[in-house]
């Protein structure tokens, strides 16, 4: 996930930054949700509607220009063999973009397979994040509360 870009709304442009269920405008934080077509920013509910360059917020249409929100697009070889290293070498690593809501472990703690060690937050739902082999967790790559993408690495167990 793309958690920096820039927006220019009506030809001005604002830095725009998530942070969790906070969202930062040129620097200035606010707490925000998305909830369908509906965004709260700041406890202020809009409707939203986007579409190419165009937007309709609150029934007011507006030009946008979404700038960076382009991911690049890994080699497939590459992300299979990469995805292959980290479960060879034990790693826990996100399924899909979201936050670390729980550490369960902590370095050094011995685990088993199949036990919870993370819990990720996405997409509304909560996730367990298992460890895939038996050992000890030597490294945790996240803090609860950081946001994180897909595939990123995010224990490994030795």
């Amino acid at each position: 996930m793309i958690n920096k870009f820039k927006l220019v709304l009506e030809g001005v442009p604002y830095e725009i930054e998530r942070k969790g269920e906070l969202i930062l405008v040129n620097g200035i934080e606010f707490p925000w949700a998305i909830n369908d077509n509906a965004v709260t920013v700041g406890g202020n509910p809009h409707s939203v509607q986007v579409q190419g360059k165009s937007a309709t917020v609150d029934g007011i249409a507006l030009t946008i220009d979404p700038q960076g929100l382009e991911e690049p697009k890994p080699n497939k070889a590459r992300k299979a063999a990469s995805a292959a290293a980290a479960d060879e070498a034990g790693a826990i690593t996100a399924i899909m973009p979201g936050l670390i809501m729980k550490i369960l472990k902590k370095e050094g703690d011995k685990v088993e397979a199949g036990e919870v060690v993370l819990i990720l937050e996405a997409m509304k739902m909560q996730n367990e994040l298992h460890a895939k082999r038996s050992g000890t967790l030597k490294q945790i790559h996240v803090k609860q509360g950081e946001s994180v993408e897909m595939r990123q690495v995010l224990a490994i167990i030795e």
